[in-house]
């Protein structure tokens, strides 16, 4: 039986690696309702050009390609001594599990990739009228054509169902691990973006899309970093504030009731809690009487 391996990815951009004879592979970001990202790693099928119009086969095993992917066959270091190298500061991580890859799914890959070996492309070269280039067209009959729809339908729905299954066997200490070698290298990005931006204009010139995402990761803000706030209207003046603030900044008015409470507030009621100054009651002072 043949096992898979698994990738996982932490950060909110994809990862994308291409290799000359395995072919192209997409680490999926992390969306919003999800902890991480995830790709299972099949054996790959390896066409290698040996020469003198001859060719040879390579299959290599799935644990080899997950370890190029995220940079273990690589010589690329890590920026500083006890950072994470290869592609692991950018929040990937190799899972320890290596589940087997299920019959039915390999018998629909085998299936498939039997198909379109038996039926190659049938290529048909056309000139386009308005661009007058030079446009190659896949011309297959319907029948054809619909099979292979059916069959690549199948190995797709196969294989997202593979890979929920393989979510489940990510432990929370490789998702921890990937997290803090995440935070390693935006620590080290934000710190690098402001050397640069303490530096001449050139210096500044060299901040780039991976320090501002890295600021905007951890949450910081910087003058070469900017990130733009959501806005409310206040529910007193009408001014344009932030919403985790206490007062407003234009009418002075108090808001740690909360913006929407104070909005669903009657008017009056409203102005006694925001002035409490102007239109509270006034405090009793305790008199004495000799």
């Amino acid at each position: 039986m043949l096992d898979a391996r698994i990738i996982i990815n932490v950060s909110d951009t994809e990862h994308l690696h291409m290799n000359g004879l395995a072919g192209t592979y997409i680490v999926p970001a992390k969306k919003l309702s999800e902890e991480f990202g995830i790709l299972a790693i099949y054996n790959a099928h390896e066409i290698q050009d040996v020469g003198n119009q001859a060719k040879t086969e390579h299959w290599p095993a799935s644990l080899s390609v997950a370890l190029d992917i995220i940079g273990k066959n690589s010589d690329a270091a890590a920026h500083t001594a006890g950072q994470p190298a290869g592609a692991e500061k950018w929040g990937l991580f190799l899972c320890e599990a290596s589940p087997d890859i299920p019959k039915d799914l390999l018998a629909a890959i085998d299936e498939e990739r039997a198909f379109l070996n038996d039926n190659p492309p049938e290529i048909k070269q056309k000139r386009d009228r308005k661009t007058k280039m030079m446009l190659a067209t896949t011309v297959d009959p319907p029948e054809i054509a619909a099979q292979k729809e059916k069959l690549a339908e199948r190995v797709t729905r196969l294989r997202a169902k593979f890979t929920e299954d393989c979510r489940k066997l990510v432990t929370k200490a490789e998702v921890t691990k990937a997290k803090q070698n995440l935070q390693k290298e935006d620590q080290r990005l934000v710190s690098e973006g402001d050397t640069m931006w303490a530096g001449n204009e050139a210096s500044k010139r060299n901040i780039s899309e991976l320090h501002k995402k890295a600021c905007a990761r951890m949450g910081q803000q910087r003058p070469w970093c900017y990130i733009a706030e959501q806005l409310v209207d206040c529910p007193g003046c009408g001014a344009k504030i932030r919403e985790d603030i206490l007062t407003c900044p234009q009418c002075t008015g108090w808001l740690d009731e909360g913006i929407n409470e104070l909005r669903a507030m009657k008017p009056k009621d409203r102005a006694v809690k925001m002035y409490p100054e102007r239109y509270g009651e006034p405090v009793k002072t305790a008199t004495t009487t000799r």
